[in-house]
């Protein structure tokens, strides 16, 4: 077995699709069809059944997968730990947030890590808290930045790196704009616009709202992208619960004030894979995102 065709194996039997695999690898389609093939005759059984329209994988390809992801942690220990005798750090990192925050806190952090180690290629991309929980597990990033606390989860590690705070947004001229703080029983009477359900803004309304049983407040619709909340608010239609972080870079003629009411803060939280020995690069830069977390939250 040669580890890049376990790696394209591992590809495919996450996304259990060879385009997306593709993708993931770096290969086209047809390359990853041929080391699946060689593959499964080095090993003498079908790892997939492409008989039904969905890709699934046989028990052989189950029983395989295990092995094949502590195969590659195994590769990737082994590559860390010579890495860490050389003088220089080096490397790729891909690096995953929330659009606010890769808009927002990262950069800061990407750039300070540059400099420090501009021997190491860094990308930054943006998903859901989803994907980005998805894509650490799975290997696609290296790190990941969300709001909300991370559940527990085999082969992660997570930490909470700073403290958002949390404010309610109001269209021009609203009564409640020369508040100090909003309190849950301001709220009663006023229409908020959200976001859909799973989502993880929508999940801050839902906590902070749940204090004000039983007069929630009304929503007036849900909205996939909180630029078009931000749009809404400000053309009147209602008010939002947003991070702060999420007005930050985007000047704008709405009125912010500070919630007073339950859950008047949200963590960010940065999720990596666990290994024995991370890279040098891979230690590095965690100590250079929770350096500039301290430096936020004093």
């Amino acid at each position: 077995m040669q580890l890049r065709h376990l790696k394209t194996f591992n590809a495919v039997a996450n996304t259990l699709n060879f385009t997306r695999a593709g993708e993931r690898v770096h290969l086209s389609q047809s390359s990853v069809t041929e080391q699946i093939q060689a593959l499964e005759a080095d090993l003498g059984v079908k790892l997939f059944d492409r008989s039904r329209r969905r890709l699934t994988l046989t028990p052989a390809g189950q029983r395989l997968l295990g092995y094949a992801t502590g195969l590659i942690d195994l590769a990737d220990e082994a590559y860390s730990a010579v890495a860490s005798t050389s003088a220089t750090v080096s490397g790729n990192l891909v690096i995953g947030g929330l659009e606010t925050l890769c808009s927002t806190r990262l950069p800061e952090v990407v750039a300070k890590f540059s400099r420090r180690y501009p021997a190491v290629e860094v990308t930054l991309k943006t998903a859901d808290s989803r994907g980005l929980r998805d894509g650490t597990r799975n290997g696609d990033l290296d790190v990941s930045f969300f709001f909300g606390e991370a559940a527990a989860a085999a082969g992660v590690r997570s930490e909470v790196v700073a403290e958002e705070e949390l404010l309610i947004i109001l269209p021009p001229n609203h009564r409640l704009a020369g508040r100090e703080a909003i309190k849950p029983e301001d709220l009663a009477d006023e229409a908020f616009l959200v976001t859909p359900p799973g989502c993880v803004y929508r999940k801050m309304f839902d906590e902070a709202s749940a204090a004000m049983l039983p007069e929630r407040p009304r929503r007036a619709g849900e909205f996939a992208s909180i630029g078009s909340i931000r749009s809404l608010v400000e053309a009147g239609l209602g008010c939002a619960l947003f991070p702060r972080s999420a007005l930050a870079a985007h000047p704008t003629r709405l009125v912010a004030v500070p919630w007073a009411g339950a859950y008047r803060t949200t963590p960010v939280t940065m999720m990596w894979r666990q290994r024995r020995i991370q890279s040098p690069a891979m230690e590095a830069f965690l100590g250079t995102a929770r350096g500039l977390a301290c430096q936020t939250r004093r």
